[in-house]
């Protein structure tokens, strides 16, 4: 009986320790800065810049074109709300897409190096969702606006510092057509 009662306990144990192991290797990766948190151009509150470029690739698969008419949205760290310069530049994008009733677009969620793959593809995927929720609230339809999540795959900064990470946690707005 003594000897049965030691492998029950001791197979409890491997379960035990298998958990453990298979719940830290899930874990989200640690913050590295604790500094507040800036805007891309290093202020707090104001505008952030558009950071796209008329005529050039997007990253749709190369099949848009960067747009300088729309404006990229970002956001801070571990968030997909929507900060006040978002919502003015969502509706700037809005206001461009009322104006184009016949423009398709694609918004590219994207996110900082920090977290885990997984993590940050579905981090991704609620801010480009967040954007187009904003973007058909104001009347756009939605069946001209598609969303696709790049995580942290695509970085617009290659940096390893605040500076960088806030230029990557954004909804990029690609044109498909016009």
């Amino acid at each position: 009986m003594t000897v049965l009662r030691q492998l029950r306990i001791i197979s409890i144990s491997f379960i035990f320790m298998a958990m453990i192991l298979a719940f830290n290797a899930c874990s989200k990766k640690d913050v590295v800065s604790d500094e507040p948190i800036m805007s891309p151009t290093g202020n707090s509150g104001s505008a952030s810049p558009s950071g796209v470029e008329s005529g050039n690739l997007g990253n749709a698969g190369d099949s848009g074109l960067v747009s300088s008419d729309l404006q990229t949205v970002y956001f801070d760290y571990d968030s997909f709300n929507l900060r006040g310069d978002a919502r003015g530049a969502l509706k700037a994008n809005g206001e461009w897409m009322k104006q184009n009733s016949s423009a398709r677009i694609q918004i590219e969620g994207h996110c900082d190096e920090r977290g885990t793959n997984e993590y940050n593809m579905a981090l991704g995927d609620r801010r480009a969702n967040a954007a187009k929720a904003f973007l058909v609230k104001m009347g756009v339809s939605r069946s001209r606006i598609d969303t696709i999540s790049y995580g942290e795959e695509r970085p617009q900064e290659p940096g390893h510092d605040e500076s960088a990470w806030s230029r990557n946690r954004r909804a990029a707005f690609i044109l498909l057509s016009k």
